[in-house]
Parts: C-alpha cells; structure tokens; sequence
C-alpha cells in the first residue's frame, strides 16, 4: 500500500457487543456534553443492540487527568427480552421544567419479531449529571407513559428543528415501512413536565406528507439562510432520491429534484465545502468570508453524499441550485461490497471536507473532494482502513474534548474508536500558530501603511 493509501487513524479502543448480538445501520447515535472539569465539550456515543441493550461509550478522567475509555450496558424501560431495537437517536437541550441539561433519547423498536411484528417508539429523558449516569434516571416522555405504536416496522430515526414565531424546538421524526414518516413533539403539561405527543407531520414538514412508492430509509433536513430555508432530502428502499427546497415560514415547497437509482438507500449526508467550526474573535479579521459579528458573508454551497446498497456512492454538487442534476461518482467505492454509511469530516486538517465510506466489506475509505473542479477530478480516494468486520455506521466526533475529531465505527461485532496521532496534530497546531503569527504581522504592517498614508503631507 502507497503512503497516499494509509489511513491517518489508528484503533485505540474496541467494545465488543454481548455475545450473540449485532446492530445495524441505525444502531450508532451521539450527544454532546461538557467535558468533565473543563469547559470545552466532548460527545459520548450510544451504541443499541438487536436484543434491546444499549451501550454508553464515553472517555472520562483517570486519576492522572488522563482521558480513559468506559463503556456501560444498560436497558431502557419498556424494552423487553421479546423486543429488537431497529434504532435510536438522542440530544441534548435545556429542559423547559427545570433549566437544567437532559438528554432526549428516541428509541424505536419492534414486538412479536417475526410474522404479525409491531412497531413502536418510545422517548425518554434523563438529566445530565456528572455524578450519575442518566439511564439511571430515565422517565419515560411518551404520551401517557407508554411507548406510541405505529403502522408499519420503524426504519430511521432522527431529530430536526421547527420554528414558530421564531423560537425554535426539536421534534423526532420516524420513518416506517407503511410508508409514512411519523412526528413526535415535546409538550408541557401544566405542571411544566414534558411528554412527547405524535403530531401531524404535515404541519411541520409538507414535504414528508407526500405519498411514496417505498419507504424512507434515511433523510437528513438542513436548515439555510438564517432557517428562512429548509432543504429535505430522501432516500428510499427502491433507490429514489428526492430533494426539495422548503419556505420555512409558509412550509411550501419551492423546489423539488428527483433521481432513480438501482436497490436500497444506505446513507443521505447533506454537507458544505468547509467544516463548521467557530471562529474566535480574535482571528475574525484574517477572514475575508466572515462579518465583524463571525456571520458568514456568504451562505456555503451544500452538496449531498448517497449511498446505495447495489451501486456505487455518488454526490451530488450544489443542490440549491442544481437539485440532483450534478451528480459525481465516487469511483472504487464499490470495489468492496455494498456501502452501508457515511460521514463527513476534515480528516486531513486542510480546512475541507472529505467524504468517509464504510462498506460491508470491511473497508472505511475516504476521499478528497473539491466542488469547483470538472467532474473527472472531483475526487480521487485518499486513503482505505481494514477492519475485521462489516462497517453499519460511522459518526465523526471529539469523544475527549481536545479538538481533534475521532472516528468512531459501528461495525458488525462492536463500536471501533479511530484515532488521529495527537503528537502529529499538536505539531501541526504548533505551525498554524506560527503562521497566525505571521499573518497579524503582515496585518500590522498593511493598517500601519494604510495609516500613514492617510496623515496630511507638510507644505513645501
């Protein structure tokens, strides 16, 4: 293998599922929380079982402020030993009861497995307390306690925002096998507890009340130009894509793109050139795309990643304003069996996106990808990763809180932990001060000349 073939990632923990169980491509969620003794945060990963357990994986403080793994079992209220979770999903917010920090959990699973299986979706809270880990504290927030049966076997499920009045919620959408996607929203009862209620998921999103030949197997929804936009795009069991362009405040459809592909949708992942990464103040001068304020001048061209089960993973460039006409083939892709996931993440440090396959093949691969370039040199693969077992799903996050992402693998046997070479990124940190410094220098000088030469010259 050439040196531009080796992934930068190396495996630095495995936790193996209980023994006679496996997950699939919905098995893997994350939430963000504070670090433990810091202010910065870091993300925590959920990993959910066929069988019904859940794992937390998280790294927390050694005695020696060293960030060690942990990893606990637990399972959820109303999960019982006859149930198969097909999925899960979680956030975190502020609760609107006591102001302090819960995480919402959406679990949906199925009874009686096999011939006459019913589905369902049960919601949870826990607060986040350092002290306890919250599956010790969950209460169920379904309507009346119990978990709300559905029409059809859940597929995905996922959470997006709606605003109304301009202040903004999280709901959970559920797609099924009916085909029908469902909605859940939080409610407060008159003592301020919470429950999550189906409600009409036309009212919030018309674009998933549409009629579809097939299932939705995955949508991601990505709110655009201060969320006075909405763009929704879905992937169905059959191959079809479908993107639209929403008027938030009317909830109108505005644009609508089709594309037929060939077997299920394996993964829809919406995504912009560059990552989206704070900038602090103090840099906000070296930056001519961003305000005084660290708004973006310009809203950042999205693009969309698919992958199908039966074909090559493909992207399509700036669907706001070319829908799913440009399309771009990740070529190889499909050298190693079907591709089941995928991510975006800066993985190279360069200050761009690169596209991250897992297939059921074992491999993780990454590519380069640069939007402005014809379509032959849109991409090119940057590096292959091996593992023991087929790849369900892959989420980018900083697991330790130090501000470099790790890669964290759902494989068929277990959740993998990738990590980068901290000594190399603490190099690399070390440079890019350097030439921060630089730059304030040049920057210096350029406002010093711009400042003398605005003085009164003296009379001859």
């Amino acid at each position: 293998m050439s040196d531009a073939s080796r992934s930068c990632f190396t495996e630095a923990h495995f936790c193996v599922m209980p023994t006679g169980t496996q997950s699939n491509v919905y098995g893997m969620s994350h939430y963000t929380t504070h670090a433990s003794n810091s202010k910065s945060t870091c993300e925590k990963v959920l990993m959910a079982c066929l069988n019904g357990d859940i794992t937390l994986f998280e790294y927390a403080l050694s005695d020696s402020n060293e960030p060690k793994p942990e990893n606990n079992l637990f399972r959820a209220p109303y999960i019982s030993e006859n149930s198969e979770i097909v999925s899960l999903d979680s956030f975190t917010k502020l609760s609107a009861a006591t102001g302090q920090s819960v995480i919402v959990l959406g679990i949906t699973f199925i009874n009686n497995i096999g011939q006459g299986a019913s589905g369902f979706t049960a919601i949870y809270t826990a607060p986040l307390r350092l002290e306890t880990p919250f599956y010790r504290s969950m209460e169920m927030v379904t309507d009346k306690g119990l978990p709300a049966a559905m029409e059809g076997i859940p597929c995905q499920i996922t959470h997006a925002q709606i605003f109304k009045h301009g202040v903004s919620s999280t709901v959970f959408l559920v797609s099924t096998t009916c085909p029908k996607v469902h909605l859940f929203k939080e409610k407060l009862g008159k003592s301020s507890e919470s429950t999550y209620k189906e409600s009409s998921v036309g009212k919030y999103f018309s674009e998933l009340q549409r009629e579809t030949e097939s299932s939705i197997y995955f949508m991601d929804i990505l709110y655009y130009e201060d969320n006075k936009y909405r763009l929704t795009c879905t992937g169905t069991e059959q191959g079809k894509i479908t993107f639209f362009m929403i008027d938030v405040a009317e909830n109108a459809i505005l644009k609508v793109s089709e594309s037929i592909g060939f077997g299920p949708v394996t993964s829809v992942v919406m995504f912009s050139d560059e990552p989206d990464v704070p900038i602090p103040e103090y840099l906000l001068p070296l930056y001519d795309h961003v305000s005084a304020d660290g708004e973006r001048r310009e809203e950042p061209t999205i693009h969309v990643l698919i992958c199908h089960a039966l074909e090559v993973a493909s992207i399509y460039r700036d669907i706001k304003k070319n829908g799913l006409e440009d399309q771009i083939v990740l070529k190889s892709s499909y050298n190693y069996d079907s591709v089941l996931c995928g991510c975006i993440a800066d993985v190279d440090f360069d200050g761009l996106n690169e596209i991250i396959l897992g297939t059921f093949g074992q491999k993780i691969l990454a590519y380069k990808f640069d939007s402005s370039a014809p379509k032959e040199e849109a991409t090119y693969l940057l590096w292959e990763h091996s593992l023991q077992y087929p790849i369900h799903s892959l989420i980018a996050v900083d697991l330790t809180g130090d501000g470099v992402k790790d890669l964290s693998v759902l494989s068929m046997r277990g959740l993998h932990i990738l990590q980068k070479d901290i000594n190399k990124a603490a190099g690399l940190v070390s440079e890019r001060l350097t030439d921060l410094q630089n730059s304030f220098k040049k920057l210096e000088l350029i406002e010093a000349d711009h400042s003398n030469e605005s003085l009164p010259r003296p009379l001859n």
